[in-house]
């Protein structure tokens, strides 16, 4: 785990809530609707997820007609023959939205585009707890953490999602394509889960595409064992 001091630190506690997906080619249209849709069900989660300022690569920051027809202008706007960080050529949107008020917290999408070494996604970064001002730190309440994570699964149907902090990733000699484990995990229907070997904290919920692991009800403070365990259920290497 990260030390108590530097900038390591707060990386280390840095919590996402992301989902990935592989190959899903869609026009400006269907990201726009689907998009507006996923900020207004993160909007209703908590009113502060309304984040108006846009940023894209061919985009300065500031604020934005974020309307379907708003979000389609965007997303042509950001359209990419290489998504910006792949080294595969495909169609593909970007976008990352974050508060006027630059507090720490931010959407952040890349879809629409085939799949690559980084395949699309969407984040939800939360503030850390050492940059959270007060009247923000329910925004790292496990409930909020949960309907996130619930409102990605639903709108953008990933094959793989979590809510974590880096402290939680650096357990995980990862290979591409395995499930990332984090205080929540989700995974799409057909991968494999030993659940005799997950540990004592671990909840498993169906939905109505996969299935979510909840390690306890302290998102921030997930045993390192546990982390372990999960991945080990899923047959990996621990």
């Amino acid at each position: 785990m990260a030390g108590k001091d530097g900038a390591m630190s707060i990386v280390g506690r840095w919590p996402t809530v992301i989902g990935y997906w592989g190959t899903r080619v869609q026009t400006s249209q269907e990201v726009a609707q689907t998009m507006r849709a996923f900020l207004d069900d993160l909007e209703a989660i908590d009113p502060d997820w309304a984040l108006p300022w846009v940023n894209t690569k061919q985009r300065s920051r500031g604020t934005a007609d974020l309307s379907v027809d708003g979000l389609v202008r965007i997303f042509e706007h950001s359209r990419s023959g290489e998504m910006g960080y792949s080294d595969t050529p495909g169609p593909g949107y970007s976008i990352s939205l974050s508060p006027e008020d630059g507090t720490a917290r931010a959407i952040i999408a890349w879809v629409g585009g085939v799949e690559t070494s980084a395949p699309n996604s969407v984040q939800v970064a939360l503030p850390t707890e050492k940059d959270v001002p007060s009247e923000l730190r329910r925004l790292l309440d496990p409930g909020i953490g949960d309907a996130i994570m619930k409102v990605i699964v639903e709108h953008w149907e990933p094959d793989r999602a979590r809510w974590s902090i880096g402290d939680y990733r650096k357990l995980q000699n990862r290979s591409k394509g395995e499930v990332e484990v984090g205080w929540e995990t989700y995974f799409h229907s057909g991968i494999t889960l030993d659940r005799s070997m997950l540990p004592q904290s671990a909840v498993v919920e169906e939905l109505p595409t996969g299935t979510l692991i909840r390690l306890g009800d302290k998102p921030m403070e997930v045993a390192a064992a546990d982390i372990v365990a999960v991945r080990a259920a899923f047959g990996y290497p621990v």
